[in-house]
């Protein structure tokens, strides 16, 4: 499959959910061409989504599509779209090489900042009455940026050993409201502010010397939200839901103070879930249950300045201080 998808396509990864309606710009305009030729044309109940995977000329012309998470449908996709090209392997001109982009979803990427790589998956339980449910095994991805200023705002100004202070709350919010999330097995919407129930962090200073400081950080967040919303996938919503997500935080990190980065930033996240939201595949397991949360430095790699899943206008706002 991947040597498939690599030799005969071109692989393009975005994210559909501004593009399919909200991003107003010709990249916008140019994947909902393609998407209105696929699988969901035209579809708005039970859900608008255009999420998928597409195969298409550059002028935009659709050979295949399918929304699957499964090799053999993918690789079949993938197959009569490559029949259809050798029919007719002409293409017109594709997206202009320059436009515009929708001031609210521009690039956002911190340069010279603070990029880490985060990792949510399930943790063991004591008692598991599905041990071979290879969801259990499931994993996602996520980013958080933290601009440079930021960065260095979690470094006291004056270090001693032994210090303590509170981590400042613009990047507590970040972390607690858009990555503390029960991601694991699919999408799910970021915590509303007033959703976030505890949020204390704080980093201790355990060395320091002429070039770094480095430093233990600690702290508890405990998300939580009742109300009405679907618990499964284009399912009517569900009164008196709950679902949060109870963590202890526990992190080592070492900042370069010449170099005015961090170079290591090790932070994990342990506690308990519970409840779902009608995208995440959380339906038939809303018991609580232990959930990981890690965060490391993130790499130099084109992969590794994907931006979080998050809305970026809202991820850098500035609320309560």
């Amino acid at each position: 499959m991947i040597r498939l998808i690599s030799e005969r396509f071109v692989p393009v990864a975005e994210n559909c959910s501004p593009l399919q309606r909200a991003q107003q710009d010709a990249k916008a305009e140019f994947f909902r061409y393609v998407a209105e030729q696929g699988h969901y044309a035209g579809r708005t109940i039970p859900s608008a989504t255009r999420q998928g995977l597409y195969a298409f000329k550059a002028d935009g012309t659709l050979l295949a599509s399918i929304n699957t998470r499964e090799a053999r449908p993918l690789l079949g996709m993938l197959e009569r779209a490559l029949e259809r090209w050798e029919e007719d392997p002409h293409t017109g001109s594709g997206t202009p090489e320059t436009y515009d982009p929708d001031p609210n979803y521009r690039s956002r990427y911190p340069e010279g900042g603070l990029v880490l790589l985060v990792t949510t998956r399930d943790l063991p339980r004591e008692v598991d009455t599905r041990p071979d449910d290879l969801r259990r095994r499931a994993f996602n991805h996520d980013y958080a940026w933290f601009t440079r200023n930021e960065a260095a705002s979690i470094v006291p100004a004056d270090p001693r050993i032994g210090q303590r202070v509170s981590v400042p709350w613009p990047i507590v919010r970040r972390i607690a409201r858009f990555h503390l999330l029960d991601n694991t097995r699919g999408e799910t919407p970021p915590w509303r502010d007033e959703h976030v129930e505890v949020a204390d962090l704080w980093v201790e200073v355990t060395r320091k010397d002429s070039a770094s400081v480095q430093m233990r950080l600690e702290g508890r967040v405990r998300n939580h939200a009742h109300g009405t919303w679907a618990v499964r996938a284009f399912q009517p919503p569900v009164a008196d839901a709950d679902r949060g997500f109870d963590a202890r935080l526990l992190g080592l990190l070492t900042y370069d103070r010449t170099k005015a980065a961090f170079t290591r930033f090790d932070l994990l996240a342990i506690g308990t879930r519970w409840g779902g939201t009608e995208h995440n595949g959380r339906y038939d397991d809303l018991a609580p249950a232990p959930m990981g949360v890690l965060f490391e430095l993130a790499g130099s790699l084109p992969r590794d300045r994907t931006p979080p899943h998050a809305n970026l206008a809202d991820y850098f706002s500035i609320v309560g201080g």
